[in-house]
C-alpha cells in the first residue's frame, strides 16, 4: 500500500510501502510533526501518532540513548585524561 506524507510546508511525498515509510522515519527524513495517510484514506495523522510506526519510534529512541551514552563516556574519558595529565 502507498502512503502520502505531508511536511510543514505542505509538500507531499508518495512513499511506495510501509517498509519504505519505516526507513524514512528511522533515518529522520520524516519527522513526528509531518502528516501521513494511506493512499486509500482521506484522514491525515501526525507521524508521531501513527500506530504503524510505534516500533520504529522505540528503535529510534534506543539509538539516541546509545549515542548519548557514548558521548557521555567520551566526555568522561577526556575529563579523566585531563586530570591525570595535571
Amino acid at each position: 500500500m502507498r502512503y502520502l506524507v505531508r511536511d510543514r510546508n505542505g509538500d507531499e511525498l508518495v512513499v511506495p510501502s510501509l517498509r519504505d515509510l519505516h526507513r524514512l522515519y528511522l533515518h529522520g527524513f520524516v519527522s513526528d510533526e509531518d502528516l501521513v495517510r494511506a493512499a486509500t484514506s482521506d484522514r491525515w495523522v501526525r507521524v508521531g501518532a501513527f500506530p504503524a510506526l510505534q516500533g520504529v519510534r522505540e528503535e529510534r529512541a534506543d539509538w539516541k540513548k546509545i549515542g548519548l551514552l557514548l558521548l557521555a563516556a567520551v566526555v568522561l574519558a577526556a575529563g579523566i585524561a585531563i586530570l591525570l595529565r595535571g
